[in-house]
């Protein structure tokens, strides 16, 4: 447990290494979030009831979805491609330490610094626009939802980081994921405000479960449709990490590198 500890200090460490950096990635981060929150702030004003949403729930519905996507999607795996094809994966793989924890405590540190530079951010924007945010409800079962979440968005980045051991040009399938991602997982509006049968469509699929059911949840919006997510959720958990842990296996199998 020690020797991954360690690994999550280093990791937390990299990010100051450079600060300039750092702190425009953050600054374009709250950029983001304020330009989303006052889309919504000023729609939702003209209505007291927008697509089922009143202005406080519609508003911290955002907060709260920038909240938890932030954590959930942030990520190190993008790393990976990179290291398999100029072989430092190698220096990973003899180490006595598990691959797939070797990243996830990565992946963590990550987490963790955009789970705390977050909240602030959303505590500046609630502060600006004077806003109270809704009372965070059905704790436990949010906490089910968000580790699926959670999980299923780390196995989906590692299968796409896995494509480095067929091809240099990862960089493409994960740009056109990410976009993805920030289309249709709710992070830009609740999914629910859909029409009802691509609403249906789209929990038939994983990108839901990765941010926009927890942050529904959270907000006591829960639905009757809870019993399929639920079960949607736990599929599509065990598929991305069926699918992840093959790749794996398969890669390894053909694995070169142009390495020094």
């Amino acid at each position: 447990m020690n020797k991954y500890l360690t690994i999550f200090n280093v990791t937390i460490k990299e990010y100051f290494a450079y600060r300039l950096s750092f702190v425009l990635w953050r600054f374009r981060t709250l950029i983001n979030l304020i330009v989303i929150f006052f889309f919504w702030f000023a729609v939702s004003a003209k209505y007291t009831n927008f697509a089922g949403y009143s202005q406080p729930a519609l508003l911290s519905y955002i907060l709260y979805a920038s909240l938890i996507s932030d954590f959930v999607i942030g990520t190190r795996l993008g790393d990976i491609a990179a290291e398999i094809n100029n072989g430092n994966i190698i220096n990973i793989i003899l180490k006595p330490i598990g691959f797939f924890n070797y990243y996830f405590a990565r992946d963590l540190a990550d987490k963790f610094i955009n789970i705390v530079f977050s909240f602030g951010e959303i505590l500046i924007v609630a502060y600006i626009a004077r806003i109270s945010l809704s009372t965070p409800q059905n704790l436990i079962l949010f906490v089910l939802f968000f580790l699926c979440g959670l999980m299923i968005s780390y196995y989906m980045n590692l299968i796409i980081a896995f494509l480095g051991f067929w091809t240099t040009e990862s960089w493409a399938p994960r740009f056109i994921f990410t976009i993805l991602i920030s289309l249709l997982s709710g992070n830009f509006f609740p999914l629910d405000m859909l029409p009802k049968t691509l609403y249906q469509i789209a929990l038939l699929t994983p990108i839901p479960y990765l941010f926009f059911l927890p942050t529904k949840i959270i907000l006591g919006r829960i639905d009757n449709y809870l019993i399929l997510e639920a079960m949607m959720a736990f599929f599509w958990l065990l598929i991305s990490r069926s699918i992840a842990h093959f790749i794996w296996k398969k890669g390894n199998k053909s694995f070169s590198f142009w390495g020094r």
